[in-house]
């Protein structure tokens, strides 16, 4: 199961280091709902009657929520605001990578702290640790008794995980617009298509669905470049914690006899 954490963040080696590893399977990008499907029809429309004019085409009316939903500029301004201003975040999260292969979950609980900080524990389907001081990554995995180690400053994290510790702007890095292929989240999600401004080795796009009232990030759904996606869904969301989040719980030691393995 080691294939799931290569993918989360560093998509190259441990790309969430860890996120490290090697790459899950890929998926094909989600098709649209099969029940906004529309079924072929039986037979031929029949053509008007000749002393009855057609109807004119009727043009499309878009939803009520969709009449209600601020400006994407809005959503995206309050967006980047919100990170900006956590200084840590707790949360639970659920991965599901799809790929040709068919699909793989895992879960767990994070902690982030700025600058750099992150503690991603993986509970299911075994246990695994992604763990980075704002220097150092870590990717720890016990059953096997090894420990995937490389520099922060050289991993490439996508802005799957980035933009949680504020970096960048959003508006800046990507296009970006409504996403209303597929229904996600809950109704009254707003739901964002960011599509990089320069291409990404790494993905072709991001979905971002955002809680309206708190404009926190509630999942992310990354389509990388071989048409797999990576998505993480975030619950229990806590961010600056009264009781704070200890330096602590970013550093690592492996324990003794574990093999580390570190990129030339």
């Amino acid at each position: 199961m080691r294939r799931l954490l290569p993918r989360l963040i560093a998509l190259p080696l441990l790309s969430l280091v860890a996120a490290s590893g090697p790459a899950a399977p890929s998926a094909p990008a989600p098709s649209a709902s099969p029940a906004t499907a529309k079924p072929a029809a039986a037979t031929a429309p029949a053509k008007p009657s000749a002393t009855t004019p057609a109807a004119p085409p009727r043009k499309a009316t878009p939803s009520p929520d969709s009449q209600a939903r601020p400006p994407v500029a809005e959503v995206v301004s309050q967006l980047q605001k919100s990170y900006e201003s956590i200084s840590a975040l707790r949360a639970r999260f659920a991965q599901t990578l799809s790929g040709p292969m068919g699909k793989r979950s895992a879960s767990g609980g994070v902690a982030l702290k700025k600058p750099g900080k992150m503690r991603w524990d993986y509970e299911k389907p075994e246990k695994k640790l992604f763990v980075a001081d704002g220097t150092t990554l870590w990717v720890y995995e016990p059953e096997d008794e090894q420990a995937y180690k490389q520099p922060l400053s050289s991993s490439q994290l996508p802005a799957q995980v980035s933009f949680l510790f504020g970096r960048g702007k959003l508006q800046e890095e990507f296009e970006i617009a409504y996403y209303d292929d597929q229904p996600l989240g809950e109704p009254g999600d707003l739901v964002l298509k960011l599509v990089p401004k320069v291409a990404s080795a790494q993905y072709r796009h991001l979905l971002f669905v955002v809680q309206p009232k708190t404009f926190l990030v509630k999942e992310t759904i990354l389509f990388d470049q071989q048409g797999g996606t990576n998505d993480l869904v975030f619950s229990s969301i806590e961010t600056n914690p009264k009781s704070g989040v200890d330096d602590s719980r970013f550093s690592f030691t492996p324990p003794p006899d574990t093999k580390i393995i570190s990129p030339r």
